[in-house]
């Protein structure tokens, strides 16, 4: 009995069949299946197994006709993902922990939160019509841009490495930027803020653009 047992599995695995197949991943955006299959799709099955996702580094997704970001959790050791020019309302991602650019502008999204991408250093959302942004162990962001959107605040204390950051055309009329000793660049034109809104550090030397007389 034991015989006839190996002889069908071993049946099974040389006719393609293997009860140890990969297993297909199931994708929320259809539009978002379509773009990473047409790209990633190693063995042409019309499916993406998990082992073709983890072999993914780059994303480039722009002008998809994407409306979830959710799927982007499947590709654990992505480095960069961009998602420009699709039309996503609200993002929130954790746990891609290579991940070190991610981008997402023009995309009418109105709410963003990103958790527990510690290798993250870039993160561009311009042009979008963000009015709530949340940080949290997001250590090494070291640009940020959000320009052209409709945020009123925004806590950057946390960025302790932060160099360069962009707002400009926002609705913000204070900023915090005492906590961030590294900060090189800020461009806040478009905010209606003068210098005397921005609390700066004691050694602050930071260069700012766009502020008002």
């Amino acid at each position: 009995m034991m015989k006839i047992k190996i002889f069908a599995t071993l049946s099974l695995i040389i006719s393609g069949f293997s009860p140890f197949c990969a297993q297909k991943l199931n994708f929320k955006d259809q539009n978002f299946e379509k773009a990473v299959l047409e790209n990633f799709d190693l063995d042409k099955n019309g499916s993406l197994e998990q082992m073709e996702a983890d072999a993914v580094t780059n994303l480039f997704l722009v002008q998809k006709g994407i409306k979830s970001a959710d799927d982007v959790s499947l590709f654990k050791n992505a480095k960069m993902i961009v998602l420009d020019d699709n039309t996503i309302s609200s993002i929130s991602i954790s746990g891609l922990s290579h991940l070190n650019l991610f981008s997402c502008t023009g995309c009418g999204m109105s709410s963003f939160k990103a958790e527990g991408l510690n290798t993250l250093g870039s993160l561009y959302l311009d042009n979008n019509l963000l009015e709530n942004f949340l940080l949290k162990e997001t250590p090494q962001i070291n640009q940020l841009t959000l320009s052209l959107n409709q945020l009123k605040t925004i806590n950057i204390t946390p960025l302790k490495n932060l160099r360069k950051l962009n707002i400009e055309h926002n609705k913000i009329q204070k900023l915090d930027i005492s906590g961030n000793p590294v900060l090189q660049t800020l461009n806040v034109a478009g905010n209606k803020l003068k210098e005397t809104d921005i609390k700066k550090g004691v050694k602050s030397d930071v260069t700012i653009f766009g502020t008002e007389p």
